[in-house]
Order: C-alpha cells, then structure tokens, then sequence
C-alpha cells in the first residue's frame, strides 16, 4: 500500500520536474477559470454592491489558500529543492502546457498523484472537492489504496517492511536493518492504536514509519508528512467520513423535524466495507413506492451513494396524480394547443393536479432543500467531496441546497461540492441563481432537459408564472452544460431513464449493464401503460382512436 502513495524510485529529477512543471501551469488555469466564474456571479448578483463584493474577495482568499498548499505538496512530493521556496500562484502564472515535455506513464503519474493527495488529505484533514477535480484531470487517482491505508496504517506499515526484506540482497546488512528497524515498527502500530484514544507515541511512530520510507526511497520533508498522516490517519479518518451512519447524524436530521416531518439518509446498494473518499447523494421526485427512494439510483457504482428520503407520503400521492393525469385525453390537448387557449375540462383536470399534490409537494421540496443545504454546511457526510444528483422536484431539493450554500461565506462551503447533474427542474433558467451555484460547484453542473416535458411546462408556468423553466430549456450561464435529453417524452418517463440520461453526459460511476435493465423496466411500463390505454379508449365513446403517449 504505502508503494502506491510514494513516487517510484526509479523516477528521474528531470521527470519529477517535468510532473511539477505541468501541474503548476494547469493548477494556475483552473484557479484562474474558478475566479472568472466568480466574477461572473458578483457581475450578475442583484445583492448589494458591500455584499457582493465581500463574497468575491472571500472566495478568491480562500481558493488562493487552498490552491497554494495544493502546489506546496505537490513541490515536496517532486523532490524540488527544499532550500528553494515554492513558487507563488498569481493571476498571471503561465498556463500553457505546450512546450513542456510529456509526462511519465499513466502509472507513474497515478502514484505520484497518489502521494500529493495523501499530503494534501492528512495535513488539511479534508479532501475538497477542487482538488479531486483537478488531480482527476491530469490523471487517474487510485482512492482505494489511500482510503485502506489510512484505515490500516499498520498493515501498510507492515506490508512495506515485508516488500522490503524481499528484496534486500545483503542478508547481513538485512538482519541488521531489521532488528533496528523492529522496535519502530511495533511503535507504529502501538502509536496507531493509542492514537485511537487520542494520544499518540510521535516520536517512535516517526522513527519507525521515516525507516521504512527509505527503504522506498523517500526522505527528508516529504517522508516526515507521510510518516505523521499514518500516525494521526485515525484523526483523519474521523474528520472525512464524518458521522453518517451513526447516531449523531440522526440527532441531526431529527433536529429539522418542523421544517418537514418525513426525512432520512438512505444507503443505495452495497457501500464499500471502508468507506470511499467521496460520497454521492441522489433525490428522486416522486415515488411509485417508497421502494423509488433508491431504485432509480442502483445504477451507480465506485463512491458510497446515499439516496434522500423526503415526504413519502406526498410524493405517492404525486406519482399517483401524475400518471392519472397521463393516462387521460387530457394531455392530448395540451400537446396540440399548449400555446393556444386550452379547454376547460383540461384546466379543470391540470388544475387538480396543480391545488393539491403539485403544489403541496413543490413547498415540501423548498423546504427540504433548505434542510439539505444546512446539513450539507454542517459536512454530515465528513470532509469529503459530495455529488448531487436528482430529476423533477428531487432537482429542486438539490438547487434550494445550493442556493442556500451559495449565500454562506465562501470559507465554509470552498470544495464542498464536486458535481451536479440535475435533470427535469421546475425552477427558473435566472442567470443570478445558476450562477451563485456554477460558483459553488468545484467540477460540473449539468441541466438535463426536454422540450418535450407537456407536464412541466403546464405545472411550472401555472403553478409560478414562470415561463423559462430550467427543465425545459438551456440555461445561459457560463459553465452550465445544457443537455436536451430528447428520448425523455414527458416527466413521468424522467425516472425510467434517468440512467440513460445520466449516461449520456459521462456522469461518473454510471454502470452500462444498470442502465440497460432500467431502460428495459421502463419499456415494459410503458408498454403495459399503453395496453391499459388502449383498453380504456374502446370503452370511450369520445375517443379519436389516437394512442396517447405518456407524459
């Protein structure tokens, strides 16, 4: 394990310079594209000219910090001159990357990655969302061995010094070595466990844990920082998985129980028996079942997701209106005259669905994401990067988070949120509200939407006089990415084929041979839901003999 964390060897200092040349002229051009999408948000902002200004320079102050102890650990794992001092990230360091000479393979740039963000994890006790970003943009990360070594400190410790006795060739010098090095050794793993209960051997675990790392091949500053994140990994460990799944974390959703009465965290399938580095969240908009908390969301591999569980009961008694509606000549109309002046049995039909349980549960779901977003401020996932994902009114929970996370002073909320991908939403294109959100997200926002959805744009534009609904159209902010699902013919199907729609966009640990079953349920609702139709149109004698698509 610690091999994984450590730059090989064999690693010349020309190539260790080549790696840090490249990552301070990329590191420098997304600083720089994460201050212009400030300033986009402070150039859009109708807040006061005091406040708004307050929250840009709190931003930048707080980006340059972390950026810059990003680049320190990077200038140490590098093995650039420690009597030099790293170079100062500014608005005008270079960022092209085109004279420079290639980087080392794929695999001696993931340890080298490795170690820079086992540093950067153990010294800031956090993991950002900005930094899993960037690393991941110069090459792959290998989270799993970070993540069992700080979990097994002493099993990485122990598995080093057996890599090593392997292959040292001197049987006198080995024995020597060994019996030195021995006494450290059982002082990490002593030092481990005490650390456990707050206290900690520092000095044996740092002579132990600093020998071994020779024998890899790693000295000086860099080795001493590695050697004190295994010692205190149970700290760590501590702050980035944060409380979820044990009690303190009920207490803390308990405590929004009258802001909205039904709510709870949801394990999605099988959660890594470790934990992983990251954490993604998924929201649906209606429920069949309470069994579509998280159905919809099996799709989905690698990082833990948790689904949000909100209002069961009025989600049911959507998902119930919604297909009543769909399965009725009513949407027919809309379809063909949705700009002209619709008839009044349609508006008496719609008019039920927006009285009661659409508009009940749209003020649920503002609530809700106000919930959300004060949970996520408080980190009830840890010090991890969180991804949100969700369709329909599960969309609006996740923006009413954001947006509530975006009013918060930059310093408390910088590298919360790596990606957002939200599908369907009844919520306005604003150019002010999406950019506060672009500026809050470290990685990417994608608004999927269709032109097609006849019940969004009814519900929306009757329910709030919104005509500009970010479900149904592209949103005009600098770094949205705007993406027109046009196989999703109506809301309802947004469910069926939000693992399609999530594959199209290349959302990270969406699983092929998931989506393809989910499209296959799918088809056979809808098919099902035609016979049923088709049925009910024989018995009609006001039929027109068209089949009505659902919506």
């Amino acid at each position: 394990m610690l091999a994984q964390i450590t730059p090989p060897k064999e690693l010349t200092q020309t190539q260790r310079d080549t790696v840090f040349q490249h990552f301070f002229c990329r590191l420098a051009s997304f600083r720089n594209t994460a201050i212009l999408l400030s300033d986009i948000e402070f150039n859009l902002s109708s807040s006061p000219e005091q406040q708004k200004t307050k929250t840009k320079e709190q931003f930048g102050e707080a980006l340059n910090r972390w950026a810059q102890q990003l680049l320190q650990h990077a200038w140490l794992v590098c093995n650039q001159p420690e009597e030099d001092e790293c170079p100062e990230l500014d608005p005008f360091a270079d960022t092209s990357t085109g004279h420079l000479p290639q980087l080392p393979p794929e695999h001696v740039l993931t340890r080298i990655l490795n170690a820079i963000l086992f540093l950067d994890i153990t010294t800031a006790k956090q993991y950002s969302a900005h930094t899993r970003v960037f690393l991941q943009s110069l090459g792959p990360l290998n989270e799993d061995i970070i993540v069992s070594t700080l979990k097994h400190p002493d099993d990485a410790v122990k598995e080093a010094q057996q890599q090593a006795e392997s292959t040292t060739k001197d049987h006198a010098t080995r024995g020597k070595t060994l019996r030195m090095v021995g006494i450290g050794l059982s002082a990490v793993a002593g030092g481990v466990l005490v650390g456990v209960t707050g206290g900690l051997a520092a000095p044996l675990v740092g002579a132990g844990v600093t020998t071994v790392l020779g024998w890899l091949g790693i000295g000086g500053t860099v080795a001493g920082l590695l050697a004190s994140g295994l010692a205190g990994s149970s700290v760590v460990c501590g702050a980035l998985f944060g409380a979820y799944g044990a009690t303190s974390t009920g207490n803390m959703v308990r405590r929004h129980t009258r802001e909205i009465r039904d709510l709870a965290l949801v394990p999605v399938g099988d959660q890594a028996e470790d934990g992983t580095l990251a954490v993604r969240l998924c929201v649906s908009g209606w429920l069949a079942s309470q069994a579509d908390v998280t159905n919809p969301w099996m799709i989905f591999g690698e990082d833990d997701t948790v689904a949000l569980q909100w209002e069961v009961q009025a989600l049911t008694e959507l998902s119930d209106a919604l297909y009543t509606l769909v399965k009725t000549q009513t949407m027919t109309y809309i379809k063909a005259e949705l700009d002209e002046l619709v008839s009044p049995i349609a508006w008496l039909k719609i008019g039920q669905i927006i009285d009661n349980p659409w508009s009940n549960s749209r003020a649920l779901a503002l609530k809700a994401g106000a919930v959300l977003g004060d949970l996520l401020a408080k980190r009830v996932f840890g010090t991890r990067p969180v991804t949100l994902t969700g369709y329909s009114l599960g969309s609006l929970v996740i923006m009413e988070a954001l947006k509530y996370l975006a009013s918060l002073p930059p310093s408390d909320t910088l590298g919360l949120i790596q990606h957002v991908f939200v599908y369907g939403t009844p919520i306005s294109t604003d150019e002010e509200t999406w950019a506060g959100v672009r500026r809050l997200v470290a990685g990417r926002l994608v608004n999927g939407y269709s032109s097609n959805d006849y019940v969004l744009a009814v519900l929306s534009r009757a329910s709030n006089v919104t005509w500009k609904v970010a479900g149904l159209e592209p949103v005009s902010v600098k770094d949205v990415e705007n993406v027109h699902c046009d196989f999703v013919d109506g809301h309802t199907m947004w469910r069926g084929l939000i693992g399609r729609s999530l594959q199209v966009v290349n959302a990270p640990g969406v699983m092929d041979a998931k989506v393809d079953s989910q499209i296959k349920a799918d088809a056979e609702r809808l098919r099902q839901d035609i016979e049923i139709q088709e049925t009910s149109h024989e018995k009609d004698d006001m039929l027109t003999g068209e089949v009505v698509q659902p919506i």
